[in-house]
Parts: structure tokens; C-alpha cells; sequence
């Protein structure tokens, strides 16, 4: 399924199948962080994912969702995507999926001077895979600043990620860095890019950018293997109904896994992501393993947020 947002401090939340164990998780956390309004964008969940979010609409949580022919057409989706976050009168639309949960260093969204500066129109925030050990997805609850310091992420990004995986296949795709996801304001929004992983500004109007310097992404790609199988099973099917949303040269990770042939090869493509303690031992001591805590301060060393 699809995309995401929205925060006057609002947040649009991509539902699709696979999360609805991380949906009310992940809305309960973006209240904590100061979000002042949900807007769920279901496109066609069938693991009880809408069901909750029909159960839960009320005053800060609104259901919004994806139509065929926003699924068959991306234009009408990006223009559906501008339109929901122009007329909820945010001040700032957060653009993330059930399964990315945002990290403010104070666990407020709100104490960061970014926020409060009005001639930014985007930022751009951090994105790091959560580590996976042999005993599978072990996140600390809820993320607080308190458990900062036991949230590790993969934090040393891979140049040229894509070809290195071509030529090191046995390279877990877990430690990579995926790219940023972004909080804009509706004011001057354009468009948004596939995935909302950036936006453009409307002709003619200013749309300065900055890097946070205060806020990372915690992003859970892996739990455990049945839903691992049921996320490969779902990108096949996804592939093969909505071929025009995905381009040649587009979603380059997924493809990877929907050519994967037999339960073997998909518990051996799982497997590769678990790391035993000695190789999380050593990841920790090379910084490539780094918690949320020290990822923070790291941004915060590197002084205001570079435009970008």
C-alpha cells in the first residue's frame, strides 16, 4: 500500500497490511511527541489496520482513504496528499509510516527551534534502521528520551548502497541508512515526491530546506519471519496489481525480495538481518551500531541544521 502525514502538529500515517500491530503504537507516540492530529491513509489494509482506524476517528484522528484511482495514477495521489494537508490547516505535516517512529531529543516536538523558525518550509529528518538481534525485534517501550541510550540503529551509511548490495550479496540490507522522510509546511507545498521522501515548493514561492538537528527516525523494517513472508507475499501482489506505480528503477529494495524463490530463500534473506551478539559487540565499538541518544548528540555537535 502507500503513504502518509500531517501536523499542525499533525501526522498522516500510511496503513497498509503488516501494521496493524504498529498502528496504535505508532499513533500513541505521535500524541506523546506533541502531534496535534492523525489523518490515516488506508489503501485497502486487510489486516485490521482500517478496522481500527474506523473505530478510533474522533477529533485527532481522521481516515482518509486512498482511492483506485489515486493507486493507478501517482499525480492524482501527490495532488490528493497536497490537498489533505492544505485544508487541515497544519502548521507542519509530518510524512511517515506506521512503521517509523520520529525521536525528538526532549521527546517534544515542539522544543526545537526548527520548528518555530518561519522561513524554513522543510525538514528533512534522519532515518536509521532499527538493529535486529537473534531473538528478533527487542524495542524499548515506549521511546522516550528515557530508552534513547538502549534504541540502536544502524548509523554508517553504505555508498552506493544499491551496487554494493549487487556486489556483496550477503551484505544485510538492515545496515544500510534509508533515506530521510520530512516535515513540511503546507503554505508553499508544491508536490510531494514517491514515498514523500521530499516535496518541491509551488513556482515562484521561497521553499528553503535544513537537515534537523534535533529530531531522528526510528524505522523497524524487520520484526520477525512470518511477517517478513506476509510483507514479501503483499509486495508481490502489489507488483502485480499496480504495475504503473512502480517504474522500472523504483522500489529497488522490495524487488529484491519479491524475486526470492521458496521458504527457504526467504528465511535465509531474514535470517541475514538478525545480528549475533559478537557482531553487535563489534558493530557498537566501530559506530556503525550507534543508540538514538548518541545519534542526537551527534546532530547537536554538528551545530543549526544544514540547508539542504
Amino acid at each position: 500500500a502507500y503513504e502518509i502525514y500531517q501536523c499542525d502538529w499533525s501526522s498522516d500515517v500510511c496503513s497498509s497490511d503488516l501494521e496493524r500491530d504498529l498502528l496504535p503504537d505508532c499513533v500513541r507516540h505521535l500524541y506523546d511527541i506533541g502531534v496535534d492530529e492523525v489523518v490515516v491513509r488506508d489503501a485497502g489494509s486487510t489486516d485490521g489496520s482500517l478496522d481500527w482506524a474506523q473505530a478510533h476517528q474522533g477529533p485527532r484522528l481522521r481516515l482518509a482513504p486512498v482511492g483506485e484511482d489515486e493507486k493507478t495514477q501517482p499525480a492524482i495521489w501527490h495532488a490528493r496528499e497536497r490537498e489533505i494537508a492544505e485544508i487541515t490547516g497544519a502548521d507542519w505535516v509530518l510524512h511517515l509510516d506506521a512503521d517509523e517512529f520520529w525521536l525528538p531529543a526532549t521527546g517534544r516536538l515542539r522544543d526545537s527551534a526548527q520548528w518555530q523558525d518561519e522561513a524554513l518550509d522543510l525538514i528533512q529528518v534522519p532515518r536509521y534502521n532499527v538493529a535486529l538481534g537473534q531473538g528478533g525485534l527487542d524495542l524499548p517501550w515506549p521511546p522516550t528520551p528515557a530508552v534513547y541510550e538502549r534504541l540502536w540503529l544502524f548509523a554508517r551509511p553504505i555508498p552506493e548502497f544499491r551496487q554494493h548490495l549487487e556486489t556483496h550479496p550477503l551484505t544485510p540490507w538492515i545496515t544500510g541508512v534509508p533515506v530521510p522522510k520530512i516535515a513540511v509546511r503546507p503554505r508553499h507545498l508544491g508536490s510531494l515526491a514517491l514515498g514523500c521522501h521530499d516535496a518541491q515548493g509551488r513556482p515562484g514561492q521561497p521553499f528553503a530546506r535544513a537537515v534537523s538537528q534535533d529530531i531522528v527516525t526510528a524505522h523497524l523494517p524487520f520484526s520477525h519471519y512470518p511477517c517478513f513472508a506476509r510483507k514479501v507475499a503483499n509486495i508481490r501482489a502489489l507488483f502485480a496489481a499496480y504495475p504503473e506505480r512502480f517504474p522500472p528503477g523504483t522500489a529497488w529494495h522490495w524487488r529484491r525480495w519479491a524475486v526470492l524463490e521458496g521458504e527457504a530463500a526467504l528465511q535465509a534473506e531474514f535470517a541475514l538481518q538478525q545480528l549475533a551478539a559478537p557482531e553487535w559487540a563489534e558493530l557498537q565499538a566501530s559506530g556503525a551500531l550507534q543508540s538514538g541518544r548518541q545519534l542526537l548528540d551527534r546532530q547537536g555537535l554538528n551545530g543549526p541544521g544544514a540547508k539542504v
